[in-house]
């Protein structure tokens, strides 16, 4: 074959490659932004201030404040994060939110991340101190009934059904809880409450 000619399929290749890169990207990026535990919390982070508790390497919205336990820009460790740069605003524990005034938020969201706390109460407490009153909190965790969350992921300190959960955030008060339904079947559910005026 001569030179030329294969310069010529050489280049057609790399474009080829090139685009079948472009589109597995694209492909991926919509997997991720179509996701249906982010298309569930999405309707309730898009308006006013406030944070994505364990953000890990994806913010839920880009209207949120990303709080990790990871440092920003620093690669995560184990689970879904493992190898993935975080996407962190702040570096924080969950359950200590000192950057927050009380009522300072109108929402705090959290994606399978509840489950990692020792001291649940404690969390939603901090989760309730940093809403303004009639703020809203809703969260994703994994569903008990259907998997063993705490084998699947040895970081967890919590597994959670619904019922269960509502009687944590009943004993914690000052949270109504406007919501409990499944997002992705024998996979996960999702907690939706407003802090009341109490």
């Amino acid at each position: 074959m001569p030179r030329d000619l294969q310069r010529v399929f050489d280049r057609i290749a790399e474009l080829f490659s090139s685009r079948v890169r472009q589109l597995h990207a694209l492909e991926r990026r919509q997997r991720r932004e179509n996701h249906p535990e982010r298309l569930a919390l999405l309707p309730y982070c898009q308006s006013g201030k406030g944070i994505d508790v364990g953000c890990g390497h994806r913010k839920t919205h880009p209207n949120c404040i990303g709080i990790d336990i990871i440092a920003p820009g620093e690669k995560g460790a184990v689970g879904c994060v493992a190898g993935k740069r975080i996407a962190a605003d702040i570096q924080a524990s969950g359950d200590d939110l000192w950057m927050f005034a009380d009522g300072e938020l109108d929402f705090v969201i959290s994606r399978h991340n509840l489950e990692h706390y020792v001291d649940v109460f404690k969390t939603l407490r901090e989760w309730k101190r940093v809403l303004r009153t009639g703020g809203t909190l809703a969260m994703i965790v994994p569903d008990d009934r259907h998997i063993d969350s705490i084998a699947l992921d040895p970081s967890h300190k919590h597994a959670f059904t619904p019922e269960s959960l509502r009687t944590c955030l009943e004993l914690a008060g000052g949270l109504d809880i406007i919501k409990i339904e499944p997002v992705i079947e024998r996979w996960s559910f999702m907690v939706l409450c407003r802090k009341s005026s109490q």
